[in-house]
């Protein structure tokens, strides 16, 4: 990882979580006029100030991720077992799940939000972790899932206290995003090829 490549992988995440965040405000705002009421003149100064929030987003996300980065290196010095970092990550995984249904049950959020937000995170979370053990190994399996779900709900924790659910979706969708992009990004920036891929089982090697 050199300084062009680091570069290039933060502005690409930020520009990133400006356009899935501008897509996701405009489908917000025509399905939920309650989020935010934007006349015909303002929908241009509004797209923008998304696009800046969007790219704010972005910018959370990649320090969220190199935080991750930062945290299997110590984490993988301190184990001198793989497997017991592996288990560990899977515990906290699906702590953090159970933890998100905590948060949300019998709260201003819609009365589904405790088990479809968690459901929707795992299986969306399932899906990038089967990319990248696909490009990778498999050992690449519950690292991707715990930094997909722990690391997204870390970033978005201040909006669970909001107890709305497009404000919950407009910040964890982007993050998500943008998580799942630097993940699969990661092996080819490092130029990890499958047979190297064990590297990957904390994500990071």
């Amino acid at each position: 990882m050199n300084l062009r490549k680091w570069m290039r992988l933060f502005g690409t995440t930020i520009l990133l979580g400006a356009v899935v965040t501008v897509i996701g405000s405009v489908c917000i705002q025509l399905f939920n006029p309650d989020f935010r009421n934007v006349e015909a003149t303002g929908w241009l100064s509004y797209i923008l100030m998304m696009a800046l929030i969007g790219m704010t987003f972005g910018a959370f996300a990649h320090m969220g991720f190199f935080a991750y980065l930062m945290l299997n290196y110590i984490a993988r010095s301190i184990f001198k077992r793989p497997y017991s970092w592996v288990a560990i990550q899977g515990f906290i995984a699906l702590f953090v799940l159970a933890e998100i249904a905590y948060w949300t049950y019998d709260t201003n959020f819609p009365s589904a939000t405790f088990w479809a937000v968690p459901l929707a995170l795992l299986g969306a979370s399932v899906l990038v972790a089967w990319a990248k053990s696909h490009q990778t190994s498999a050992g690449a399996w519950v690292p991707t899932i715990f930094f997909m779900v722990a690391i997204t709900v870390l970033e978005s924790i201040p909006v669970f206290r909001t107890g709305d659910i497009s404000s919950l979706m407009y910040q964890m969708i982007p993050l998500f995003i943008c998580n799942g992009y630097q993940i699969m990004q990661l092996h080819k920036i490092l130029g990890k090829s499958p047979a190297a891929a064990p590297a990957i089982s904390g994500a990071s090697k």
